[in-house]
């Protein structure tokens, strides 16, 4: 289905929304459109937000969230997270930090149908100690078999799931190279999965290649093809991160009055995928995608 109808169907005010990517592949074109339809009330999931969750939370769709890391990278501070959770603008915040381990491992036990993961990454961190919301959830225990301590945290339950691929077939077979972080176990963790996909391609093409198949149909809801869509980050052997695009969003957001025009520029002034797309020009698309780097074939005969 076409991203508008994707967001439209699935995407409801007050539903836990999970996003994909640690630094790479996010979904984009989905989530400006989130922000287009002005979907409200969200709790926002994900290890590793940046420029995705700074868009969601400026434009006023998520007060809640559950993850780990929240910034620019090496481009610095989240300014709309900074002027949400210090100053309430444009809304309140409340957000329950982990870490980008212990995010995965609570998507990891909601997907394995587990209510809680142990883990002791967490231990020794102030994670719990400063962040009330999570310490009323996670809990130290002696471990049965051992007696060492571990940390209990609860599993991460998602109704929607939001995830950015290299390409899919029509049965909706998704294909992901390179880093997966954790978006098996995020989309595993969902009721719903939207997946956005580079390009759709003949069923063959996917069988003959399986070990990329990352997430089979029976976990997939819905295919959306987007070129681009992941745009203004990467996505392996498709294209690369747009920096100057990622250097403006940066500046741009310094002050509300900035975001508001970014949104006004990038997200409602374009009006669609293809909007966005047809703004930031071939030219820039062109010179933004991946030299060739083939692998060696496999014989997966037998």
């Amino acid at each position: 289905m076409g991203v508008s109808e994707a967001v439209s169907t699935f995407v409801k005010d007050g539903i836990r929304l999970r996003s994909g990517g640690i630094g790479l592949r996010k979904p984009f074109a989905l989530l400006n459109e989130v922000v287009r339809q002005k979907k409200r009330d969200l709790t926002f999931l994900l290890a590793g937000w940046t420029e995705d969750a700074d868009l969601i939370v400026g434009a006023g769709c998520a007060p809640r969230l559950e993850g780990s890391y929240f910034g620019l990278e090496a481009l610095g501070l989240s300014h709309n997270y900074r002027r949400a959770f210090e100053q309430g603008i444009p809304q309140p915040i409340k957000i329950e930090e982990y870490s980008n381990f212990g995010m995965t491992m609570r998507f990891m036990a909601a997907a394995l149908g587990l209510p809680f993961m142990p883990i002791k990454s967490h231990l020794g961190s102030d994670l719990v100690k400063y962040n009330p919301l999570l310490a009323k959830k996670a809990a130290v225990i002696d471990c049965p078999f051992t007696g060492e301590k571990v940390m209990l945290l609860p599993a991460c339950q998602a109704d929607v799931a939001f995830v950015h691929a290299q390409r899919a077939d029509g049965q909706g077979n998704v294909q992901i190279w390179g880093q997966w972080a954790e978006d098996q176990w995020g989309c595993g963790a969902s009721k719903v999965v939207v997946a956005e996909v580079e390009e759709i391609v003949d069923e063959d093409i996917v069988r003959r290649d399986p070990n990329r198949t990352i997430l089979p149909a029976m976990m997939v809801t819905a295919i959306v093809e987007t070129p681009f869509g992941a745009h203004p980050y990467q996505c392996q052997g498709y294209y690369d991160f747009d920096r100057p695009f990622r250097r403006m969003y940066a500046e741009m957001t310094r002050t509300r009055q900035g975001f508001e025009q970014y949104l006004q520029d990038w997200v409602f002034g374009p009006g669609s995928h293809d909007g966005y797309l047809k703004k930031l020009g071939q030219d820039r698309l062109d010179a933004l995608r991946a030299k060739p780097m083939f692998s060696e074939p496999v014989n997966y005969g037998y």
